[in-house]
């Protein structure tokens, strides 16, 4: 059987279904005395992509100058976290941001940012190290 035969006799919803997973900020569950579980989902290739071209930096001659990890993070994040819904509007008022990157900014550790962002990552096909992920983007 050929790859072809093997994906026209698989199942198609299987095959297509998008991998979610739970990922605990330990120090705010603690703290709020709930668990506090992000459900982490994939991000699509082609906004990947997008996040990962406006994250490199130009200089004026156009030559790569370095890579905005902080943007490439936090945007990975806000396509990457299915639940909660951190674009709800109260929630924001509440912690006084107008987008769910600044609360993110507000509620989470640089540490827990790289992790949740690495997880994510990693949902999408892409190493658990930052360092790669990085790597992908500069290439």
């Amino acid at each position: 059987m050929n790859l072809v035969d093997a994906l026209m006799a698989a199942d198609k919803n299987g095959v297509l279904l998008q991998e979610t997973e739970k990922f605990e900020v330990e120090r705010l569950s603690k703290l709020l005395g709930v668990p506090f579980v992000l459900t982490l989902q994939p991000v699509p290739a082609q906004r990947y992509t997008e996040i990962q071209a406006a994250a490199v930096k130009f200089d004026k001659k156009g030559r790569e100058k370095d890579v905005d990890l902080y943007y490439l993070q936090m945007h990975t994040m806000v396509a990457g976290i299915k639940e909660p819904n951190f674009g709800e509007h109260a929630l924001l008022k509440k912690f006084g941001a107008a987008t769910p990157i600044e609360l993110f900014a507000k509620l989470f550790k640089a540490g827990e940012i790289s992790a949740i962002s690495a997880k994510i990552s990693a949902l999408s096909g892409f190493s658990d190290d930052n360092e790669a992920v990085v790597d992908q983007v500069k290439n």
